[in-house]
């Protein structure tokens, strides 16, 4: 049985009409809004679902530490010059991305007429981070050796 015309639009209609609910739910699946008790007590890379609606809506250049803190709590690693916190694994439409480096957020602060205010934020890999951290990339490239958080700590 040959398909007219008029049905063969149909379809083509149909088929990518179901793409596009597809792939705009994993979309939508793979990000949250950022909520600062779910940061708080991540699971596993949960914070990475939350990661660029936090980069996108907070200003941190001209806050202070302890804003900073109130809205992140307390971070991985803590150092005059930075905070760090684990932002995890990159996510992709399917999930994690494979083969792909941690990410945190590096918060970067200037002790400016006594006040401890944030210069800079981003978010890095573990290669790019602050040559003080301990997260930083260890060793050359060939025998890396990267810290990742633990539940434990």
């Amino acid at each position: 049985m040959q398909l007219k015309l008029k049905d063969k639009i149909i379809v083509a209609v149909l088929v990518v009409l179901a793409v596009v609910v597809f792939v705009g739910g994993r979309m939508h699946d793979t990000k949250t809004g950022f909520d600062t008790e779910k940061w708080v007590n991540y699971e596993g890379n949960s914070r990475q679902l939350m990661l660029q609606d936090l980069v996108d809506r907070t200003r941190f250049v001209g806050m202070d530490r302890a804003e900073v803190k109130e809205k992140l709590g307390e971070a991985e690693e803590e150092q005059d010059a930075f905070l760090i916190y684990y932002a995890g694994i990159p996510q992709g439409m399917f999930g994690t991305k494979p083969d792909t480096d941690p990410e945190y957020l590096v918060i970067e602060f200037t002790d400016e007429d006594d006040k401890d205010l944030v210069t800079a934020s981003g978010v890095m890999t573990a290669d790019v981070l602050p040559k003080d951290s301990m997260y930083r990339i260890k060793g050359d490239a060939t025998d890396s050796t990267l810290l990742v958080p633990t539940e434990e700590e």
